[in-house]
């Protein structure tokens, strides 16, 4: 917009477009609907940004209204459950940062039964789903999106009360493999209770280099990885070999390409600068992590919900759709708390239904 027209619409004397709002929006950092309201006020931050040496309260920046859209879901979804009164889970795994991180992920991938699922999968995206649904199964919503900006692999919003916790995973550039690792890391954010957005890969301070230690050795256990380079006699002697061998090696464990290398680094199989020589080239086209296979679905698109469900998950769906079936809210209610038309949790309903997860819910609570 030029500097005349600028002026003309702050005078009231221009209107601006669609396009034009959600810009200025990104650039003073504030959601659009900021510019219709006498007074608007950001909440502070509660997410702390691991992502330098020091850490500090993250600043939402070009994001602010898709951060304030992800938390207003995770609060109307807390206050739908307590609502539906559900039993909640008891208690969850906590550590600190003077634990072994190959320990704990041991307990953990037992837990989630890991060593089942990655002999289960057949792909990476097999693996992702049946990861990320038993990460559900702890009292842990997990949401997925691609409208983030690049930058930010995910981000944890820990809460003590189990009708609150929730991960985020950024869909943008990035295939399944990339996001079991982001999965992964932002878990050991909510066990050592932390709200927190990281950089995956990077080794800034402690509590990033435990985090990306817990995830790589609960995807790639040291032992397991040991036996099948052993097995198919993998070579690692320079970086081309080394990259192919960890490509195959992460169909294996069905993880990112750089979490491998990472891994293998760490355990002195190849060169130190070869994860950081292969992460360099995120975002490009060629670039392994980002590569995805081939969507299917019919020419009109997937269905009304099947995207919604992606998006929110399992146990997120099933919270609105068995609250919208018992009386517990309406579709207006959830409109109002995620933007979903009705059109689309019409779709959800269809689906959570047949996916079984509308459910019952005999102590409800009335709203």
């Amino acid at each position: 917009m030029s500097e005349r027209k600028l002026k003309a619409t702050l005078e009231g004397n221009n209107t601006p477009t669609k396009n034009q709002i959600v810009k200025f929006a990104e650039r003073l950092a504030v959601p659009p609907h900021a510019f219709f309201m006498n007074d608007f006020d950001i909440a502070p931050s509660q997410i702390m940004d691991f992502r330098a040496s020091k850490a500090a309260t993250l600043k939402y920046g070009r994001d602010t209204h898709r951060f304030q859209h992800i938390i207003e879901v995770r609060n109307f979804l807390a206050v739908l459950y307590k609502r539906l009164d559900w039993e909640a889970p008891q208690n969850l795994f906590e550590i600190d940062l003077q634990s072994n991180p190959e320990q704990f992920a041991a307990s953990v991938s037992k837990i989630l039964r890991l060593e089942e699922i990655r002999d289960e999968a057949k792909t990476k995206s097999d693996f992702y789903k049946l990861f990320r649904n038993r990460v559900e199964e702890l009292g842990i919503y997990v949401l997925q999106d691609h409208n983030f900006s690049a930058e930010i692999d995910g981000f944890a919003l820990y809460h003590d009360s189990f009708t609150s916790n929730l991960i985020f995973v950024n869909s943008a550039k990035r295939n399944h493999g990339a996001k079991s690792f982001t999965l992964a890391h932002e878990l050991s954010h909510i066990f050592g209770k932390r709200s927190a957005i990281t950089n995956n890969y990077q080794y800034d301070n402690e509590i990033e280099t435990f985090a990306n230690d817990f995830a790589a050795s609960l995807l790639i256990p040291r032992g397991a990885l040991i036996e099948a380079i052993d097995r198919h006699k993998f070579h690692f002697f320079e970086y081309n070999v080394a990259v192919s061998s960890a490509t195959r090696l992460s169909n294996i464990f069905k993880t990112s390409v750089s979490a491998m290398l990472v891994r293998l680094s760490k355990l002195k199989y190849v060169d130190a600068s070869y994860p950081g020589q292969f992460i360099a080239g995120f975002g490009k086209n060629s670039f392994l992590d980002s590569q995805k296979p081939k969507g299917g679905g019919g020419k009109d698109g997937p269905d009304p919900g099947v995207i919604d469900l992606a998006f929110l998950g399992s146990r997120a769906v099933s919270v609105m759709t068995s609250a919208l079936a018992q009386g517990l809210t309406t579709s207006f209610e959830i409109f109002e708390h995620t933007g979903l038309s009705k059109k689309r949790i019409d779709g959800l309903m269809i689906v959570g239904k047949e996916k079984s997860l509308v459910k019952e819910s005999p102590h409800a609570i009335a709203f």
